[in-house]
């Protein structure tokens, strides 16, 4: 009976304790019914689940945000329809301190937009020094050239465009310089997220949402509106309304004295934690990520 005992006592003491994506895993997995009744029909729960499953793991800091806050996150994006932390580019969820900031990409404001069936024609481009571009505020047009020999030159600016199905459009135009400016002030993570890694990209998507804003109220969905409120947010966490829908509490803007330890408070760059760095075995074995 003794040896049964000590026994009993190694194997408890020599089995690995929980880690905190497990934790994350087994929530994920009980809250899998209610993802699925979140998510537009296109987007199987499954997939869904484990692209969030993939981009945590590849992320291990988000697991280090507070279940609240992460859980609060993705079922944002599972209402939405977007997938995030994917090639695709559609949103991102960025670990700041210990919540989870949120960011819609390029892709997914530009799929949430045509989701409305309203639009003809949106969309956002680049503009380089050396190619022949005009805009007219006046009259909503633009006149954009590309160069069809010779160097394009740098980026200078950015522009975003729109037309509905029943003739309106509008435009808008923000050079480089104000889209740095833009990134800086409007994003917490400007430093360390997809302003740094994809900065062409966000600084269309800053196009597309300040052309949004003329458009016609009529053509506003809930996705959208909900996409563009929650840009650049903060998710403290969520509570189901008496509707059973989930209301979420979030937090836009982060003053220096509030910039998390992990966080530096000058250039807002997530500080590297050593004792993270090492990687534990996030899901198990029968774990597999989605492949690109």
């Amino acid at each position: 009976m003794t040896n049964a005992k000590n026994a009993l006592k190694k194997n408890t003491q020599n089995k690995p304790a929980n880690t905190k994506q497990d934790t994350v895993r087994d929530l994920l997995m009980s809250m899998k019914g209610e993802i699925q009744n979140a998510l537009p029909s296109y987007l199987p729960v499954d997939k869904f689940v484990r692209t969030a499953l993939t981009a945590i793991s590849s992320n291990p800091k988000l697991a280090n945000c507070t279940q609240q806050s992460l859980l609060a996150a993705i079922m944002n994006s599972a209402q939405l329809g977007l997938e995030f932390n994917t090639p695709l580019g559609e949103s991102y969820l960025i670990p700041y301190g210990n919540t989870v900031n949120f960011q819609v990409g390029y892709q997914g404001l530009l799929k949430l937009a045509y989701n409305t069936g309203q639009f003809k024609r949106i969309t956002a481009r680049e503009v380089r020094e050396n190619e022949d571009f005009t805009i007219n505020y006046g009259t909503g047009e633009i006149s954009h050239k590309p160069c069809l020999t010779g160097d394009s030159g740098e980026v200078i600016g950015y522009y975003a465009i729109y037309q509905t199905k029943d003739g309106g459009q509008d435009v808008f135009y923000m050079s480089k310089k104000d889209a740095e400016t833009y990134g800086k002030k409007f994003s917490k993570s400007y430093h360390s997220g997809p302003w740094k890694t994809n900065f062409d990209s966000m600084a269309k998507k800053s196009c597309l949402i300040q052309v949004l804003k003329y458009a016609p109220k009529a053509i506003e969905s809930q996705g959208l509106t909900q996409a563009m409120t929650f840009d650049n947010a903060s998710f403290k966490d969520s509570v189901k309304g008496s509707d059973g829908d989930r209301e979420f509490k979030v937090d836009y803007e982060v003053v220096a004295e509030d910039v998390p330890d992990n966080v530096d408070p000058k250039t807002r760059e997530i500080i590297e934690d050593k004792k993270d760095s090492k990687q534990d075995d996030f899901f198990g074995d029968d774990f597999v990520p989605v492949e690109e």
